[in-house]
């Protein structure tokens, strides 16, 4: 029977979302100041329907990066993960499992940003932060994998506890 061992959900830091739901609101609100006063916004004012088009689309941006979220699971027989609103949860079984340690890293130098991102040694999916969990993989054909993380303490003690044999 699997026994999980570990859990956690991230989502993006409310700054990726604040500038396009302002964005949202000012087109917004321009295409309401155009349709209901009557009034052209700017000295070369776009049509009232292209305002309501960037608003929408923008909106549904917004709403997407506000569904978001990175879930983590390390269990008995395997760690899960998913990074996205509709992506598939992805599993790594503990026998295919190399290495595995937590590591610090820099989002932005290594993987230019956060989300799911790689470079030529490694795939990457985190929300933000500088920790995560690097798996080495037995098939040595694969790219390693690092999973972020916002619980790295938590995280130290079941590897030490529950993946000795193979931690680093």
């Amino acid at each position: 029977m699997e026994t999980t061992y570990f859990e956690e959900t991230q989502y993006f830091r409310w700054g990726f979302i604040l500038i396009p739901a302002l964005i949202t609101i000012m087109f917004g609100a321009f295409f309401l100041v155009q349709v209901i006063f009557k009034i052209k916004v700017g000295s070369r004012p776009i049509p009232s329907w292209l305002h309501l088009i960037i608003c929408l689309l923008v909106g549904v941006f917004t709403l997407f990066m506000g569904l978001q979220k990175l879930q983590i699971k390390i269990t008995s027989d395997a760690i899960y993960f998913s990074l996205g609103a509709f992506a598939p949860l992805r599993s790594i079984k503990t026998d295919a499992i190399a290495s595995i340690h937590l590591r610090k890293y820099n989002g932005t130098q290594e993987f230019s940003g956060w989300g799911s991102k790689g470079n030529d040694k490694e795939n990457c999916y985190t929300t933000s932060g500088d920790e995560g969990i690097e798996i080495r993989l037995k098939d040595s054909t694969r790219k390693s994998i690092l999973i972020g993380t916002h619980k790295p303490a938590q995280v130290n003690g079941i590897l030490s506890k529950y993946f000795s044999g193979i931690s680093k």
